[in-house]
């Protein structure tokens, strides 16, 4: 299997050298998408490898199922980055000249955390949130609405942050941020004095997610409820 996005690759490629905004921004999204071109290429390679395995019977077919899904992840990802160069493409034509400040969801997430980092948690939850209602499907979209739960609890919120990262749990599920998501879930209720659901959460994290950090706080917690 072979899809051929190449073309459309390079020809907003082609356009992002020339376009009137700030050459840092298209400088940083060029390197990003020539880093996933990279790694598609050799998912495409591998992928064909597989194949030619799976017809002498050497592979089995989840692991051409495992190896599709990454392969469709890393063009969902290209997509997405090819979207950014297109917003800077109809900013820049509508421009009357000079550089224009552009949009862009990388830029509304950087700017956001970047807020959240010196403590402007109010003015880092609206950017946040601005960009999950325009991208939900991005690929920081997982990071972002964690985020979202990150200002507020940092602002002792805990019932609304609860809420914010049961929402990475339930829509981002999978994501790199889903254990995060869940053990920030059960500190919540702790917080909110509901010990008993904090738990469930806690041995829940032990099933769904054993290998990871959050799992050794969560053994900690529940050894301290068994005392």
């Amino acid at each position: 299997m072979k899809i051929k996005i190449t073309a459309l690759f390079f020809g907003v490629f082609l356009f992002a050298g020339c376009a009137t905004v700030p050459q840092t921004e298209i400088t940083d999204l060029k390197k990003e998408l020539a880093q996933l071109q990279i790694k598609f290429n050799q998912l495409e390679s591998r992928q064909a490898d597989l194949f030619a395995k799976y017809e002498s019977g050497q592979v089995t077919n989840d692991a051409i199922n495992a190896s599709n899904q990454e392969l469709f992840k890393k063009i969902s990802q290209l997509s997405q980055k090819i979207q950014d160069l297109e917003i800077i493409q109809k900013k820049s034509a509508s421009s009357s000249g000079g550089a224009v400040s552009v949009q862009t969801p990388t830029v509304i997430y950087q700017n956001a955390y970047n807020d959240y980092l010196v403590g402007k948690y109010e003015l880092a939850l609206t950017g946040f949130k601005s960009f999950i209602k325009k991208y939900p499907e991005h690929e920081l979209a997982p990071k972002v609405q964690y985020y979202i739960g990150e200002c507020l609890y940092s602002q002792n919120n805990w019932k609304d942050a609860y809420e914010e990262y049961k929402t990475v749990d339930s829509m981002y599920n999978g994501s790199e941020f889903s254990s995060s998501a869940r053990l920030k879930m059960a500190l919540c209720l702790e917080l909110l004095g509901r010990k008993q659901d904090a738990q469930v959460v806690f041995k829940s994290i032990l099933v769904d997610y054993p290998k990871s950090p959050e799992s050794f706080t969560a053994k900690e917690k529940l050894k301290m409820y068994a005392k």
